[in-house]
């Protein structure tokens, strides 16, 4: 049993992209990669977001 979306069709397959989601108190990051990017260059990048984020209280 399979699902069947709108006349038939299937929805997409899920994104084998990097997606990372951080709350904390009033900031949030929500960063999504691309599809073909490497995790550890989109964790990278995630870090030196947060780095500055610190370095800016």
């Amino acid at each position: 049993m399979g699902f069947r979306g709108f006349r038939g069709h299937r929805p997409p397959p899920p994104s084998k992209a990097a997606h990372f989601r951080i709350e904390d108190g009033n900031t949030r990051i929500d960063l999504k990669c691309a599809e073909d990017e490497p995790m550890k260059a989109c964790a990278d990048l995630l870090l030196q977001v947060i780095d500055r984020l610190q370095g800016q209280d």
